[in-house]
Order: C-alpha cells, then structure tokens, then sequence
C-alpha cells in the first residue's frame, strides 16, 4: 500500500513544515486541494492550489506532488494542461493531476458560474478529462464541444514523464466510466456517507470500474485506485485506525490511501501511526 499526505494549509510556514514532514516520514505522495475557498467557512484560509503546487514543485526533492482535485467549477482544458506541464517541469517529472466535477456549490458561486445538476457534471467531466489527455497526448488540434472549446493550443515544451499520471475522482458510473477510459488512477471518497455505506459503495464501484474497463480495452489492473481518506474513515481517529482502513480496503483492491493532515489533537496519532508505517 501506497500512502500520500494532502494539505490545504492557511500560511505558506504550514505549507513548508507539512511538506518536509511527509517527505521526510517517507510518504509516497504530498497533495493539495483545488478550492477558491473552504466550502463551510469563508474565514478559513485557502490557497490556490497549483500556485502552492509550483512552490512544493521547488523546494521538494523526491516526493510526488499533485493536484487532488481540479476543480472544473473554473478550470478550462488547455490552460489546465499547460500547469500541469509546467509542474512536471519544474518538480522534475514528479506531477500527478486529478480531476473532478466541481462538488461543492460555494466554489461555484465564488466563480460566477451555476450550480450544475448531475448529469451536466457528468458531462463535463467526460469532455474536460478527455480534452486534457488528448492535450498531454501532445494533440493540440482544435476543439469545439459541447461545454468547452479552444484553438491554436501549444503544449510546448512537452512534459518531462511520458505521460502525467491522471486521475478522475468518481463515485457514480457515469464519472467511472471516464476513469475507465482515460484514468491511469481512480479516486473515490467518502461524503457524507457512514463508514460501512462507504465500504459497501466501494466494493460495488471497484467491480463497476473493472467491467468498464474491461468494456474499454483496458486492463482493469492498469487503473490505480486510490482511497481519499477524511470524514466517516478517519486514519487518525485511533492508534490503529489507519491499520485497519489499509487491510479492510486492500482486500478490495486499494493501491494507495491519501490521508488528510491531522488536526492538532490528532498529531499524536499521526506521529505514531507514521512511525510505524515508515520507521
């Protein structure tokens, strides 16, 4: 099993410290989130992600990095495509992108866009993911879609790995079948769902995903899946809750858990819990 650590840290001194203990504890991935603001209290500090991104990308060495998730509430395909080939520059090839459909209704009205029903995000998602691969893929030609459009694109310099890991955050089979045909990783969450809700959803949506797969000419083995770890499954809620998240949703077919960082009366947890994971 994987482990990364995501972060959405208020200052850039808390950026810092929280980068250099994931890299230093042996965490195999440090993300950030995709939010114009926290989605329950404006007072919370947000950052923009990829600017916080481009900073980790400088002042890392070996961990990856990426984007968990992009927010499609005020992203467009090719200039999403050009960060992200700029972050791979600069990291050093070590940029993952992940991208979702735009869940929370404040990101949108921070935006200045509606708040689009389910079937539209679904659609969107399709043509957004499948616009970004084709423009990572080094396809610059034209596009004119139903929700997005561009012309004249450059992906120029190409990016530094042969191809920048994307993942599609998905939960109902319509965004499953987008990871399915250009995820190289699933990511799946929890909601507002129990923990035994959750856990049954999954193993459903795992074997979903392996169908669609399967449907796409893909080996279903070539999706990584990827646990988003906060809410109902809490990997600092005891000793041994990450313990038991890990060897529960392993068996179903789990690859990595992306765990948020702890609050401060979780950190003893934490500094136990990562102790044993990396001694």
């Amino acid at each position: 099993m994987r482990y990364g650590l995501k972060v959405n840290p208020g200052t850039w001194p808390e950026a810092t410290q929280w980068a250099g203990i994931a890299e230093d504890a042996g965490f195999h991935s440090l993300w950030t989130g995709d939010n114009l603001r926290n989605s329950r209290d404006a007072a919370i500090a947000v950052h923009d992600g990829p600017t916080l991104l481009a900073a980790w990308a400088a002042t890392t060495v070996d961990i990856q990095i990426g984007l968990l998730i992009a927010n499609l509430a005020y992203r467009q395909p090719a200039p999403l495509a050009k960060q992200a080939v700029t972050l791979d520059h600069i990291s050093g090839g070590r940029f993952e992108l992940g991208i979702g459909s735009g869940l929370w209704p404040a990101d949108h009205a921070m935006a200045g866009v509606p708040y689009w029903p389910g079937p539209e995000r679904a659609d969107r998602l399709a043509e957004f993911v499948g616009s970004v691969d084709r423009l990572l893929g080094g396809d610059t030609s034209d596009h004119s879609g139903a929700y997005y459009s561009y012309r004249d694109a450059a992906m120029s310099p190409g990016p530094v790995q042969d191809r920048i890991p994307l993942l599609v955050a998905a939960n109902g089979p319509r965004a499953l079948a987008v990871a399915a045909t250009y995820g190289d990783a699933w990511v799946t969450f929890t909601g507002a769902a129990t923990e035994e809700e959750f856990y049954q959803a999954s193993v459903e949506r795992a074997d979903k995903l392996d169908q669609l797969c399967t449907d796409a000419n893909r080996d279903p083995a070539s999706v990584r899946r990827i646990l988003l770890a906060y809410g109902s499954v809490n990997p600092w809620a005891s000793p041994d809750a990450l313990a038991q998240i890990t060897e529960r949703y392993q068996a179903i077919g789990f690859t990595e858990i992306v765990c948020y960082a702890p609050k401060p009366a979780e950190r003893p947890i934490f500094d136990k819990a990562v102790g044993t994971l990396f001694p």
